[in-house]
């Protein structure tokens, strides 16, 4: 299963899925489109999105005992978007078998040190009312525990895989080095703010 990013769509994963076919012949794919309309909406409502969308993949195309390993693919926003699909894909979770992300910002933006980016966000965030950038920001409740992320880090699904890869780049202008590896990143230690800190430790 391979997942697109922000504003992306199913043929952003398709060099990738190409080059995997090369390596495993046997391997089938999906590349989901359910949300190519929709990114910038509820991180929550993409992620049910694609779990229809693989239990219809599944059941047309893997039935009864057919199905072999599920593993998920996903860049950027799309990281976000499977771990959000997993509750509702529990009835597989014993197929579950690799979980791989490029530069997906797991742990959101709130220790972002691009001011372009920032900005940028902002933008997008107050003139688009994109809501899964006020997700990402931890914008979207006055509660932090209410927030999305801290909801989504509360969640079942990863410990259901048997390999968890998590890709990072200190080049990336846009997912946070220590975000994207779901590491607590040192502007969070040097924060004096001691609720905004721990929430963050929770998360991660």
């Amino acid at each position: 299963m391979m997942v697109h990013g922000f504003q992306g769509n199913s043929n952003d994963m398709r060099l990738l899925k190409n080059n995997i076919a090369l390596l495993f012949p046997e391997a089938m794919f999906l590349c989901s489109s359910s949300n190519e309309e929709y990114t910038e909406g509820d991180i929550f409502e993409m992620g049910v999105r694609l779990a229809q969308e693989v239990n219809s993949y599944i059941a047309q195309y893997c039935p009864g005992s057919s199905l072999g390993k599920i593993s998920f693919i996903a860049h950027s926003l799309g990281g976000l978007i499977v771990r959000a699909c997993l509750p509702y894909l529990e009835d597989h979770k014993e197929k579950f078998h690799n979980y791989f992300t490029l530069s997906s910002p797991h742990l959101g933006y709130m220790y972002n040190p691009s001011t372009i980016v920032d900005a940028g966000m902002w933008f997008l965030k107050t003139w688009r009312k994109s809501v899964c950038l006020q997700q990402l920001r931890m914008s979207d409740n006055t509660d932090l525990e209410q927030c999305f992320l801290y909801k989504l880090s509360q969640m079942q699904g990863l410990g259901w895989f048997k390999h968890i890869v998590l890709v990072s780049s200190y080049q990336d202008s846009y997912a946070p080095y220590e975000s994207a590896r779901i590491q607590i990143c040192n502007q969070a230690k040097a924060n004096k703010d001691n609720t905004l800190v721990n929430i963050y430790i929770k998360m991660a």
